[in-house]
Formats: C-alpha cells, sequence, structure tokens
C-alpha cells in the first residue's frame, strides 16, 4: 500500500523547491511502496533480481532490493550488490526530484556507477515511474 500522506508530503516538497537530503529516506519508502502497488513498476522489473546500493557522501547508504518481483528498500549494504551508485547526497536529492539528469551527473563525474550500465538505465526507468507516480 502506498502511504498517502508521505506521497503528499514529498510532492509538495518537491513542487515547492525544498526536497532535500533528509527527505532522502522516505523517497526510498515510497519509492519501494510504488514500485510494488503500481504496474508500470511491476512491468518494469519482471524477471529482474538486483540489489542497488547508493552510496551518498552525507547521507550513508542506502539500498534497494528487488526479488521475485517485490522492492524492498533500507539503510545500511546488502551481500553482493549487482549495482552501486556513488555521489554525493546533495545531489542525489537533485536527481530524486527531477531538477538533474542522472545520465547528465554520470557524464559529470559526480555520479559513478559500478555494475552493467543496463541496470543502471533501468534504475533511472524506475526512478521516472516514481516521479510520475508522485506526480512531479
Amino acid at each position: 500500500m502506498i502511504d498517502q500522506e508521505l506521497k503528499e508530503t514529498i510532492n509538495q516538497k518537491i513542487q515547492g523547491g525544498e526536497f532535500e537530503v533528509t527527505d532522502i529516506p522516505g523517497y526510498f519508502t515510497l519509492f519501494g511502496q510504488i514500485g510494488n502497488e503500481t504496474e508500470d513498476g511491476q512491468d518494469e522489473i519482471e524477471d529482474w533480481n538486483r540489489r542497488i546500493h547508493f552510496v551518498m557522501a552525507g547521507l550513508g547508504t542506502y539500498w534497494i532490493s528487488v526479488e521475485n518481483g517485490r522492492f524492498s528498500t533500507g539503510k545500511g549494504t546488502l551481500e553482493d550488490p549487482n549495482l552501486v551508485l556513488t555521489l554525493d547526497a546533495a545531489q542525489a536529492a537533485l536527481i530524486f526530484a527531477g531538477k538533474k539528469d542522472a545520465v547528465a551527473a554520470f557524464m559529470s563525474g559526480a555520479l559513478t556507477v559500478q555494475g552493467d550500465l543496463p541496470d543502471a538505465l533501468k534504475l533511472q526507468t524506475l526512478i521516472e515511474i516514481v516521479a510520475e507516480e508522485i506526480e512531479y
């Protein structure tokens, strides 16, 4: 179930230009909920099992796991991640809020990717699905 109050809070912060590093944990929670509850999110991950780390300077490491069609998220690390994204937490907040393009961040060196680039591109598509659902 998608937490509508959290969704509205994040929407308001993004719309108001107030989404910041401290909002990222809530974003990850909502990301997992949207991935689990929307048809687009489920379609995108069909037969795709991955463990993804976001190593964010200024915030720490958060993860997204997709296993058997279900998303889970958390703080800390998972064993043997398939994809590791390293960036400054402020840059992550801009990407999640739709204010900065992840590909541009990668090309500029602000975002580094360890793992298969097709997985990173799928993750970008999932971030876009989340943005559509949050309506920003």
